[in-house]
């Protein structure tokens, strides 16, 4: 469903770099293996949501640059390393697949809640989930031959990627097409 004119789907999000993006399309070739019923993402696509933010007027996307920029300048870049397969809201039940996000400086979750925080003010409810840092591979779609993908995702539990630097973070907008979301930055937003 496109957002009404005048307004934007958007969310906050740290982009990942290229290497990222081919590591997590090798993991989603070898689950698709199993052949469950998931609807995979695009591994193109996929970033760090920190805050979804859903439709919002274009008026408040300067009124956010203004608010949220002084945020993340007095953030220093994180590293992370990409590692660990996983499932929401478990193995048992598995309605999303996701891959792990170690933070060494544990300075995600205290960001998240930052913006969090500061959003509260312009409307925006609190999440009622605590915030964990992962890049979700797919969402789980039916029961069809879920024990395979379920028993791919075990056996490659430990898996490792690439460590790399976040060193900004993106308002991007959300744009819903048949063949899928596409993602647009309205705003940069540099770490110090």
């Amino acid at each position: 469903m496109p957002a009404p004119s005048g307004e934007v789907r958007a969310f906050v999000a740290i982009e990942l770099p290229g290497e990222v993006k081919s590591f997590l399309r090798a993991i989603v070739t070898d689950l698709k293996k199993t052949a469950a019923d998931v609807k995979w993402t695009r591994p193109e696509g996929t970033h760090l949501t920190l805050k979804f933010l859903g439709n919002i007027s274009t008026d408040l996307v300067p009124v956010l640059e203004t608010q949220l920029g002084p945020v993340f300048l007095a953030q220093k870049s994180v590293s992370l390393r990409v590692g660990g397969l996983g499932a929401f809201p478990s193995l048992g039940r598995p309605r999303v697949i996701w891959v792990g996000l170690h933070d060494y400086e544990g300075a995600l979750v205290p960001l998240a809640r930052r913006v969090e925080e500061l959003l509260v003010p312009f409307g925006f409810d609190r999440e009622k989930r605590a915030f964990a840092p992962h890049l979700t591979l797919g969402r789980v779609k039916s029961n069809r031959k879920i024990a395979d993908l379920v028993e791919e995702v075990r056996q490659n539990m430990d898996v490792a990627g690439p460590s790399f630097c976040a060193d900004h973070a993106v308002l991007f907008q959300s744009i819903l097409r048949p063949t899928g979301a596409e993602y647009h930055p309205l705003v940069h937003f540099p770490f110090a």
